[in-house]
Formats: C-alpha cells, sequence, structure tokens
C-alpha cells in the first residue's frame, strides 16, 4: 500500500475501530532541527562537514598525506579535464560527495566499537552499552519498525501511526531550517543503508562498509525487529528527544505534535497508537541538546576568545519543574575543559574559551549527562603580521608568525598574498616570512596574507631612506 504523506492535523480525537486511540497527525516531514538531517550521505553540503573538521587548514594536510599512505599521486585526485579551448582545467575536488560517495566516518575505529555516541552524542544510544531493551513480546503497544497505516475516518487520508514513519518519511518539498533552502529527505531505509554497514561489493560480495547487516536486522526472528532497532535507539535515548515548538523553554508534554518524541500526547500516540492518556505530566529530565553551528570554527592559540554556538534545546525545563542548563565541554587526548556558559538561551549559548595549545579539540553541550553531537574546534598558532617592507620595486618582505607553510600551487582555496583582491607572486614563503612581488605593491597599499589559518592584513612601508 502507498504511503501518502499527511496534509492536515485532525482537529479532534477519533475512535479506530479495536483501540481507544486519538489519531492525530502531524504532517510530514518533521522539523529537521535536531541531530543530523534525515538525508543520504551524497547531500551533504561542504559547509556541514567542515562543521566538524573545522578547516581546510585540517583537511589538506589529511588529503595530502594520502600520498604518503595510500600511494596516491596527485593527480589521482587532482583530476585534468578540457576546458573546451585547447587547454586543461581541474575537475571539481573541493566539494566532498564528489570523493566521498559513502560515509568515510563509519569505517572509523570508533564506529568499528560500535561508540556511535561518540559523534552522535546522546541522539543515539551504544548497542554495547548494556542500555535498557525490553525482552518481552510486542503487544498492542509496542512500536513497529515501520509502522501501520490506518484510514483517517474524518477525511479517508491514510495515517501512519505506531512507527517510526508516522513522523519520518521522505519528501521532496522539505525546508532545510538551517539555511531556508529547499532540500530533500530521505526514507529510513536510504538513511540507515547509507551508513555502510553490511555494505558489500555488488559484483564481489566483499565488505566495503563495517560489521554485518545482523547488526541491525534480526533474520532470525522477524516479528521482534524493533528489539534490533532498540540496540541504538532504545528507551533510554528516544524518550529524551525533543525540540521546543514555540518560545521560552522546552517543556515536555507541553509543546505542540510533532516536534520531538515527548512534547505532546500525539507524539504518544505516533509511537504507541492504542495507548491513551496524558503526556502533560513533565516526566523529563535532561533533554538531548543539538549543537548545528558556531561562530568560529578555529581560534588562535594562547589566546582567550569569546564563542557562539547555535542550536536548539540548549536549556529545559524536566520533571518537578527542574531547570537543566547547559555547560560547554572542550576536549583532547590531553586536555578537558568544562566550561560555563557566560549566557544561554534555548538556541544560543555564549561562551569563553580559555587559552588552548594548538591542536584539534571535540565540543559538545552537555546536560546532566546528556550530550549534543561532536563538533570540532581547531586551535592554531597565532597569525600576525609584524612588518611589510617595500624591500624594492613592486616587492614586499612580510614579517610575522603563523603563516605555516607554503599554499601548495594545485590547492591554494584563495591562500596567498593579495594587494586588495589582486593576487601577488609569492617569491619566497616560510612561518614567519613571506616575500612577494606584484604592481599594486608600493608604500601605503594594504597586503594581505591568506593562510590556512586565516587572514592578516598589513599597510606596506617604504624602505626608510640612509642618512650620511
Amino acid at each position: 500500500m502507498n504511503k501518502k504523506l499527511v496534509t492536515s492535523m485532525l482537529a479532534s480525537a477519533c475512535l479506530v475501530v479495536g483501540a481507544a486511540a486519538a489519531v492525530m497527525a502531524l504532517p510530514p516531514p518533521v522539523p529537521q532541527s535536531l541531530g543530523i538531517y534525515d538525508a543520504k550521505f551524497t547531500t551533504f553540503t561542504r559547509t556541514e562537514c567542515l562543521g566538524c573538521h573545522g578547516s581546510d587548514a585540517v583537511l589538506v594536510p589529511r588529503h595530502h598525506n594520502l600520498i604518503n599512505s595510500k600511494g596516491l599521486a596527485c593527480l589521482d585526485c587532482h583530476t585534468m579535464v578540457s576546458d573546451g579551448s585547447g587547454g586543461f582545467t581541474f575537475a571539481d575536488f573541493r566539494t566532498c560527495n564528489v570523493c566521498h560517495k559513502s560515509s568515510p566516518h563509519h569505517k572509523s575505529a570508533k564506529a568499528v566499537a560500535q561508540d556511535c555516541q561518540y559523534c552522535h552524542g546522546s541522539f543515539i544510544d551504544n548497542p554495547l552499552d548494556g542500555h535498557y531493551v525490553p525482552t518481552y513480546g510486542v503487544s498492542s503497544i509496542t512500536p513497529m519498525k515501520d509502522g501501520r497505516t490506518v484510514t483517517n475516518p474524518a477525511n479517508g487520508a491514510q495515517v501512519i501511526v505506531q512507527g517510526c514513519e508516522a513522523c519520518h518519511q521522505a519528501s521532496d518539498s522539505a525546508i532545510d531550517p538551517k539555511t531556508n533552502l529547499p532540500r530533500p529527505i530521505s526514507s529510513n531505509a536510504d538513511t540507515h543503508h547509507g551508513t555502510g554497514i553490511g555494505a558489500k561489493d555488488p559484483v564481489t560480495g566483499a565488505p566495503i562498509g563495517i560489521g554485518q547487516c545482523e547488526w541491525c536486522h534480526n533474520f532470525n526472528n522477524p516479528g521482534l525487529e524493533i528489539r534490533q532497532c532498540e540496540s541504538c535507539h532504545g528507551v533510554k535515548s528516544l524518550h529524551n528527544i525533543q525540540l521546543k515548538s514555540g518560545t521560552g523553554t522546552v517543556s515536555p508534554g507541553n509543546e505542540a505534535a510533532g516536534f520531538g518524541h515527548i512534547g505532546n500526547n500525539w507524539d504518544c500516540q505516533g509511537c504507541h497508537w492504542s495507548w491513551y492518556g496524558n503526556a502533560a505530566s513533565n516526566p523529563a529530565t535532561a533533554i538531548v541538546p543539538s549543537l548545528t553551528g558556531q561562530s568560529a570554527y578555529t581560534l588562535a592559540a594562547n589566546k582567550t576568545a569569546a564563542l557562539t554556538l547555535t542550536g536548539a534545546s540548549f536549556t529545559n525545563v524536566g520533571g518537578n519543574s527542574v531547570t537543566y542548563n547547559p555547560s560547554v565541554v572542550i576536549s583532547n587526548d590531553t586536555t578537558t575543559k568544562t566550561l560555563v556558559p557566560v549566557s544561554f538561551t534555548d538556541s544560543e549559548i555564549q561562551v569563553n574559551v580559555p587559552a588552548l595549545l594548538p591542536g584539534t579539540y571535540n565540543l559538545t553541550v552537555v546536560k546532566e549527562g546528556v550530550k549534543s553531537n561532536l563538533s570540532k574546534l581547531v586551535i592554531f598558532p597565532e597569525l600576525t603580521i609584524n612588518s611589510a617592507i617595500l624591500a624594492s620595486r613592486n616587492t614586499a618582505t612580510i614579517t610575522g608568525k603563523g603563516f605555516g607553510v607554503k599554499p601548495p600551487a594545485d590547492y591554494n582555496s584563495g591562500m596567498g598574498v593579495f594587494v586588495g583582491t589582486t593576487p601577488a607572486t609569492v617569491v619566497s614563503w616560510s612561518d614567519t616570512k613571506v616575500v612577494a612581488t606584484s604592481p599594486a605593491i608600493k608604500a601605503g597599499a594594504e597586503v594581505t596574507v591568506k593562510a590556512l589559518n586565516g587572514s592578516v592584513s598589513k599597510s606596506v612601508l617604504a624602505v626608510a631612506k640612509k642618512t650620511r
């Protein structure tokens, strides 16, 4: 049977034969503001990738190291295509999914160890963490893997209840809340198969992903597929996911239908269908926070800095009217900093980051033991220009620190030396000195050095005339 998208919310409860259930439906697609957008991996943008990877300063060296670690040559990635006029240009190599047709993340050591929360936070359970999964058989209130289709007697429309598809359905008419632009939503089958778990080469049959199909599919007992789903999406995680539907603070049981799993009595119906009661008792503790953006992904080393984080469910009211507030955790293998925000709302956190040593740090928002999805913060050596001196006609010597290595000629990403918007020719480049030449370089002109870790500008000074 085709599953139609519901286009209107029922105004009142209705009785369904055999169940005292109020069948109400919020039109899918549901808001996509929590966790990862329900889309195929190949639709994720470069901007979304840099949300974790930080910047080109992280990605460029990592990819160039493949020359040694994987035996690749330059033209394996930087392929040449005809420009139509007898010459050649580079094919697109900056769009991540040009090369990454499937998720590389699910081949990492964390993924192999089934440490899903390392990246996804408390939106998911780790299959091996011993969380509660019911062992009894299914009943009339047990969620189904997909759901069941019933007829809305008010208008004859097909309504999906008692399963994930009550809210999570594919759609070509969705709007991404981060960009306010149209963006398709994929089906549950597409998003889950897109992880690469259990994937095999269609020709050779050799594994190309991680794990086994049995990680998700219970082939031995088809009637209990939902228990296999609960190894990742258990009672613990599912009942802690909620988005604010209006203003103020998330309040489980008091939100509009369809904005989460515990915001409205209909949300209970969507999963359990024949259960009927009042969800407004506000039983929840800390709701999982969702991190979607940062004012900066790179900061200078050994300097304090203000950082703005954006997202959802940063604070919420739980049972007995207890308010759960966020902290920000920044960590790597040697350092862990738990930071108290300067200020916060449901969707924004202002926090001061202390002076940190250079390196790549994990960044998460934490509330009472539940944590957001993972983001990254890259700390670079400070980039400064001490002087820019006109060394000779149209040539400047620029001294400072933090310039890093000379930008590769085949991957400059706008890096180099510029006079206004005009690029100059780099004569030499080291971490502390850059020499560049251009007809536009003269005394008083402003030169800008654009390095891997940012850009910095300085006015060119003429060499002081020697006195006799």
